[in-house]
This record gives C-alpha cells, sequence and structure tokens, in this order.
C-alpha cells in the first residue's frame, strides 16, 4: 500500500519554525529521522505517524500483521549544548509528554524512570533520546522520538472544545493535533535546558514508583527491591534491596520496571 506523506509547518511555543513530515505508516519514526540526520536535515525537522509497524510505543518489536496505532515523533535537533547537559533531555521530554497528554484526557499522567508515561497504572508510551557526537564536547545531531498507544481502553483522548474546532477547521487528525501539542510542551522546557531546575523538580513531583517493588539484575539474578526515589543531580535511579542497602542506578539494563502499578 503506498505510504502517503504530507509536510506542514508550524511556529512553536518558543518562537521557532517547525517542519512536520506526515506519513501514513512507518516501521520507526526514529530510523527515519537517523537517516535525514545524517543527511543534514535541518534543527526541528520532525517525522511523525500513527500507525508503526516495528517499534510500539513501551519499546518492544512488533511481531503481528496489523501496526500499532498511536502517536510516534521523532524530531531532529542540532544542538548548541555541551555533552554533559544532554542528560536533561530524557526527563524533560517525558515531562512535555505527559503535559501534552494530560490537556487531551481528563486522567493524571504520571512519570516512570528514566521516561515512561503511565495512565491509569498502565505503561502508556515512551521517549527516547539518541544522537552523534561531532566532536568530544558537542553533537552534530539529536533526535527526540516520543511514543504512545492511543488504545480507547488505556488512553483515550479527550476531544476539547479547541482541539474539535481545529480538527473541523483545518482538517487534521486528532493524533496531528496532538503531536503539535506534545512538540510545544517540549520546545518550552528545551529553550531552557541550560537551567533546567524548575523542570526537573516538576519531573520528581510527577514520579509516580516511590515504594514500588522492581527488579535488580545482579550477576545474572534478579534481586527484589523498591523504588526510593531519584536522584536529581543525574536522574539515577534510588533503590533499596531487602537487606536495607540503598543502591543508585544508571542503567535502565539492570532494572526491571512494572508495566502495571
Amino acid at each position: 500500500m503506498h505510504n502517503q506523506v504530507k509536510t506542514i509547518t508550524f511556529r512553536a511555543s518558543d518562537g521557532n519554525t517547525v517542519k512536520l513530515e506526515q506519513h501514513e505508516s512507518l516501521p520507526s519514526t526514529a530510523s527515519l529521522a537517523r537517516e535525514y540526520a545524517a543527511a543534514g536535515y535541518p534543527d526541528r525537522y520532525v517525522v511523525f505517524t500513527e500507525k508503526q509497524t516495528e517499534l510500539s510505543a513501551l519499546g518492544d518489536s512488533l511481531t503481528g500483521k496489523d501496526p500499532e496505532k498511536g502517536l510516534y515523533l521523532s524530531c531532529i535537533l542540532r544542538p548548541s549544548i555541551f555533552s554533559s547537559q544532554v542528560g536533561c533531555i530524557g526527563p524533560l521530554s517525558a515531562l512535555a509528554l505527559s503535559n501534552a497528554m494530560e490537556e487531551h484526557t481528563m486522567r493524571s499522567i504520571g512519570i516512570g524512570w528514566v521516561s515512561d508515561i503511565y495512565c491509569d497504572g498502565a505503561r502508556i508510551g515512551s521517549t527516547a533520546v539518541e544522537g552523534k557526537l561531532d566532536n568530544f564536547t558537542s553533537y552534530e545531531y539529536l533526535i527526540v522520538s516520543f511514543a504512545v498507544r492511543l488504545d480507547e481502553k488505556k488512553f483515550q483522548p479527550r476531544l476539547t472544545d479547541r482541539v474539535r474546532r481545529v480538527f473541523v477547521e483545518e482538517n487534521q487528525s486528532i493524533p496531528m493535533i496532538m503531536a503539535k501539542t506534545v512538540l510545544n510542551n517540549f520546545f518550552a522546557v528545551y529553550k531552557e535546558i541550560k537551567n533546567p531546575e524548575k523542570h526537573l523538580n516538576n519531573y520528581i513531583g510527577k514520579f509516580i514508583l516511590n515504594d514500588k517493588k522492581v527488579k535488580y539484575l545482579k550477576n545474572g539474578k534478579k534481586k527484589p527491591a523498591k523504588v526510593i526515589g531519584i536522584n536529581k543531580d543525574n536522574i539515577t535511579l534510588i533503590i533499596e534491596t531487602r537487606d536495607g542497602r540503598r543502591i543508585n542506578v544508571s542503567s535502565q539494563s539492570s532494572i526491571i520496571l512494572p508495566t502495571k502499578i
């Protein structure tokens, strides 16, 4: 089936222009954005689709015939920041995504570690950040990806009067309108990436895994533990093991987090 593509340009919340390329379906927005970034596509060029066929919103590989439906977008950035400042983008992108989703639903959206988002106790999406260094201190490009399942059973977007008006007047799909909301929320925090303290406090305020049980991987074995909180200085996860030891976890591969809480 032919993959229809259309491109729109709009001005984001920080006053800068964003170009958004919408596809009917894609294997992965991140993969295409990676190709575009390597080919020299500009800052704030976004790849967007409502149907993804290879990678789910939760990071799992899709093996079925039907694509997963939802909100999938990857944004190319050409940042003038040091590599030491990039660590904040993950949690801040999760904060932006959760705030955007709350604008389109009556439900409260919580944040897991580092950038998962939860609705009604179920993990419904996440963000991811990748990049290519042009030297040891700065990046040639970054790609920030956002993904949310729009499952009516777990997460049903609310058609507000504002969204309804845009939907009717501009003939845009609800996910397209939500994608713009995500980008507007993201660029509102991204412009303050060098001074992220306020936004990191908001991120921690929406963190919902405190006191939740997790599994900690040690020497190939799963050990029970409990989440204590987040170290704001380095965005590590603080857990407490069964024998009372507190550990700062920096690698997501060494912890098994719940998909439902």
